[in-house]
């Protein structure tokens, strides 16, 4: 990496060698003083091939340029120069040499081919809505459980079987509580009673052949005095299949107490191609009911909702016929129909008509045998017309027109819409509007008219005549009535109150419009307003046609001034009044004393000449403790070199010494101290006794390993700073006052520049590289 380093000083110093070497002997020291602007194209070449030739990025090239000190403007030269010589740009292979015999002097021709710009398509119509199938939402729902209710009374024609619990419960005369299963064979046990078959039976016969059986037992139940009542206790669980085309069809454990609809549920409901309207119950191999589903989707009819059994089948056969319904309907969808059913029932189903529709004819999409077709089905056949599988129904909606509005608007009472009548005209009109506002511009009226062939047609009245009667206009259909208001017509002049006022305001210029009428409206002046210098600024209404110069005339009053009643002056249109601040009526702001003073603070500046020594005798001056040799001035947080002491001779008469609203002044203790920090063994405080700089650095151990003595400074207690100067091998050390810092630095990387002997036979390299070009350029 230190061997790239020297190849890019190497870099520069080609690029000012060729002028510059005989002159000033060329150094790296010479960096710095680079003038890409001196610089010719060949020479910039020549460089730029050595460095290629090094190995070294263009990137990091300048990176170094600039590290070793070359101003950032020149660098940024140098790349344009680079830039436009096309030198950073990739090298493309070069093509084969050719031989000259074979070259070939005649003209030659352009086959080349002007592909043209590809014409973009127009957009395509919007398609039409996908439309849903009517019911399948209602399978669709995760949030809720469609299951049997567990908790209803026993129903009268439920089905015993085995796994049921029976409840036997006798009351009355004779107390007893039986809870009981049916057997597999189909028998429930009940005490003193024997074994009841009940499988197959009902409750309600269930409970007979109890009641037969335990009468022999409880003789009171012959004559009423005991009851017996016979409840379902936990059912037992069926099995039904669900087949066809159902989104999961399969076998399914449920309650004894499901129905029809719950299986449907909880199977997800049919497919795309289901059917709702010919649902299958089959039991013992024999359909044993077809279920409508839209009898409960359209009307909540629960005549399907079947009670299921053991080893029944449900069956989703295929829709046979589906039509779908868009437009003004309430619910858009594809609705599956049965054979009988006509588009009267289909528009039924998709629950009417909207508030816009459209009822005279309904366009229908109809898929033919080999083309589509399009059919205009009129209202008094929608009762007769049976759609086809695959229809599709479009009702449109009314056009979005009036056939008897007019339409006023404009400096009437009741603007608005109105009914166009058989022979309205338009002072009739006016008058059903109550009448012209008194605002109304009587001059001029106008009417918008469209004309049946949908030319624009402009009619203009007089408001005045038509309500005496005279000139009166017939309208017609989509006729809108202007009224003018005469507001319209007069110029909204303002007048401008600036300046030191409570309210600086525009004002709606009014005729008779007075000078302390405005200041009135603008809230009066305030305390620092210099009301006896008001300026009113007013424009000249200059009305000829060339250029003027002077457009505005501008004139001061004394508004305090009674004789001249200045208060009485009229303002005219766009008059500008801005009042003054009185010249001393305002603070000049404060001046922060701190320190060792006697009497801290912020102090009101009094002058505006008032010095750094004013400001100190009236905090009551420095303490015993305060050194006014290391006194600060700061302003806007920045140091002011200020000397405060009396060896310059007149220092009151000092202009450096007037200080301005927001500056501080800061005087600090004593201290008999010198601080050493930074790089050094051992930091700290050293009494003062008038040594020199390396004697203080002595006292704290030395300097460190990677201290960089030459680049020490002192921050002396006045806050100026003085750094170690050098001359050739020579150093020139600061002074050290009482209460100075010294500050030793350490190395950074950048600044550790070293070489070792395997470099050096690089370096020997690059001089006499430079040495032969420098004789090939002198040539």
């Amino acid at each position: 990496m230190r061997i790239q380093h020297l190849l890019i000083i190497l870099f520069f110093l080609l690029i000012q060698f060729p002028q510059h070497l005989a002159a000033q002997g060329m150094s790296m020291a010479d960096i710095p003083n680079l003038k890409v602007s001196q610089l010719n194209d060949e020479q910039i070449t020549q460089a730029w091939k050595k460095l290629q030739a090094s190995g070294i990025s263009e990137q990091d090239a300048y990176k170094l340029l600039i590290q070793k000190g070359a101003p950032a403007t020149e660098v940024e030269a140098l790349k344009e120069r680079v830039t436009l010589l096309g030198l950073n740009k990739p090298i493309a292979a070069k093509p084969a040499a050719t031989d000259n015999k074979n070259i070939d002097y005649s003209r030659g021709t352009n086959d080349s081919v002007i592909v043209p710009k590809p014409v973009k398509p127009e957009p395509a119509p919007p398609a039409p809505p996908i439309l849903n199938i009517y019911g399948t939402d209602f399978f669709n729902q995760t949030t809720i459980k469609f299951e049997p209710n567990f908790s209803l009374a026993t129903p009268k024609g439920y089905v015993l079987g085995p796994g049921d619990e029976v409840i036997v419960l006798l009351t009355g005369l004779n107390e007893s509580t039986v809870r009981t299963k049916v057997t597999p064979e189909g028998n429930l046990q009940i005490p003193y009673a024997g074994i009841v078959y009940v499988n197959g039976f009902t409750i309600e016969q269930a409970t007979s052949l109890i009641r037969s059986k335990m009468v022999k037992v409880y003789p009171a139940l012959n004559s009423g005095q005991t009851h017996l009542a016979v409840n379902l206790g936990n059912t037992r669980t069926i099995k039904i299949t669900i087949v066809g085309e159902a989104k999961t069809p399969g076998s399914y454990t449920l309650s004894s107490l499901s129905t029809l609809f719950n299986a449907l549920y909880t199977s997800g409901g049919p497919t795309p191609n289901g059917s709702l309207r010919y649902i299958e119950l089959i039991r013992n191999n024999r359909v044993y009911k077809t279920v409508d589903f839209y009898a409960f989707l359209q009307k909540g009819l629960l005549d399907g909702n079947i009670r299921l059994e053991d080893q029944d089948v449900i069956h989703i056969p295929v829709y046979r016929k589906r039509a779908g319904i868009s437009g003004e309907v309430k619910r858009p969808a594809l609705y599956e129909l049965k054979d009988n059913e006509t588009l009267e029932d289909l528009i039924s189903y998709a629950g009417g008509y909207t508030d816009v529709a459209y009822k005279g004819i309904a366009k229908i999409d109809q898929v033919a045998a080999k083309e589509r077709e399009v059919k205009d089905v009129p209202a008094n056949l929608f009762s007769n017309y049976v759609p086809r599988n695959g229809d599709m129904v479009k009702i449109g909606a009314i056009t979005n027109r009036y056939t008897n509005r007019i339409v006023l608007e404009g400096a009437v009472y009741r603007p608005g819409i109105y009914e166009l009548t058989a022979g309205l005209t338009l002072s009739q009109l006016l008058k059903t509007a109550e009448g012209l506002k008194p605002e109304a511009y009587m001059e001029r009226g106008y009417i918008k008219r469209t004309l049946p062939n949908l030319e624009k047609d402009f009619i203009s009245f007089k408001p005045g005549d038509i309500s005496n009667g005279l000139n009166d206009v017939a309208l017609l259909r989509e006729d809108s009535v202007v009224i003018l208001n005469r507001d319209v017509f007069v110029n909204n002049q303002k007048v401008t109150v600036n300046g030191f006022v409570k309210k600086p305001s525009i004002f709606t210029y009014r005729k008779g419009l007075k000078l302390a009428d405005a200041i009135a409206m603008a809230g009066g002046f305030s305390n620092e307003a210099a009301d006896h210098h008001i300026e009113i600024s007013r424009i000249i209404k200059n009305e000829s046609d060339s250029v003027a110069n002077q457009l505005v005339n501008t004139f001061v009053v004394d508004i305090d001034d009674v004789t001249a009643h200045n208060q009485d002056i009229e303002l005219q249109p766009m008059d500008y009044i801005y009042v003054p601040r009185l010249v001393n009526y305002r603070s000049l702001g404060n001046v922060s004393v701190k320190g060792e003073v006697v009497f801290p603070g912020d102090y009101a500046v009094q002058k505006r000449d008032e010095t750094a020594l004013d400001f100190l005798k009236r905090a009551g001056g420095i303490t015993p403790y305060g050194s006014v040799e290391n006194a600060q001035v700061f302003r806007r947080g920045t140091r002011v070199n200020l000397d405060l002491t009396a060896k310059n001779g007149n220092i009151k008469n000092n202009k450096d010494m007037i200080l301005l609203p927001g500056d501080s002044i800061y005087i600090p203790r004593v201290i008999s101290y010198v601080e050493v920090s930074g790089a050094v063994n051992n930091p700290q405080y050293i009494s003062y006794h008038g040594r020199r700089f390396k004697y203080y650095i002595n006292a704290a151990a030395g300097v460190t390993q990677n201290a960089r003595l030459k680049g020490s400074y002192i921050k002396y207690a006045d806050g100026l700073n003085k750094p170690v100067r050098h001359f050739l091998f020579f150093r020139n050390y600061p002074s050290v006052k009482p209460g100075s810092k010294i500050v030793v630095p350490e190395k950074t990387p950048d600044s550790r520049f070293k070489i070792n002997f395997g470099d050096l036979g690089g370096v020997a390299a690059i001089l006499t590289a430079i040495v032969s070009l420098v004789a090939i350029i002198h040539k």
